[in-house]
């Protein structure tokens, strides 16, 4: 079985997952032919590692093409930190918020309201990135579009969570070899 997520059953298809709600409908109807050859294939597959391949080998250059623009890198924590409260919450009959919140950070390691505060950061850290290239970065702008109190507030959370103020943070991305990961496209 394959499960993709809506956004990419969209980018890949060009079929608004609307119109396929509550239907049953064919591959082929939805991908095209190849899509159907390709099940054929992974059909007719003798193990699991090959038919695992040959939907690999199909999908990777059809994903590569459309990924980009389908979810982007600033939101990859975000939905991350959702699946992992979803998990959370569905892992037991009558599970509890208190309980919730200890399986969260036995498997993240950190509490849910500290990956919700690293979730907000990122968002703020990508949005200013952008922003600095096009050259209209404004601090004050980036912590109110991003659900913070005050640019101060923007500032203590990036210092927590990098160690430098929003303005080092930037500096270093673009001067210091150790930053080189800050500074790769959007993938």
């Amino acid at each position: 079985m394959v499960a993709l997520t809506p956004a990419a059953v969209e980018a890949l298809s060009g079929v608004p997952v609307s119109s396929l709600v509550n239907r049953v409908v064919p591959l082929e109807e939805v991908f095209g032919a190849a899509w159907g050859t390709m099940a054929q294939e992974v059909l007719r597959a003798t193990d699991d590692a090959r038919r695992i391949a040959l939907f690999e080998d199909f999908l990777e250059p059809r994903w590569a093409l459309v990924r980009d623009g389908t979810v982007l890198r600033a939101d990859r924590f975000h939905y991350w930190v959702e699946n992992l409260a979803l998990r959370a919450a569905q892992s037991g009959v009558g599970v509890g918020m208190r309980q919730m919140e200890r399986r969260i950070k036995q498997w993240a390691g950190q509490p849910l309201r500290d990956l919700r505060r690293m979730e907000r950061a990122e968002e703020a850290f990508f949005r200013a990135m952008a922003s600095h290239q096009r050259g209209s970065l404004d601090w004050a702008e980036m912590a109110v579009d991003c659900g913070y109190a005050d640019q101060a507030h923007l500032c203590r959370d990036v210092r927590r969570n990098t160690g430098h103020s929003p303005t080092d943070l930037l500096a270093a991305i673009e001067q210091e070899e150790s930053f080189w990961m800050y500074r790769l496209r959007d993938q």
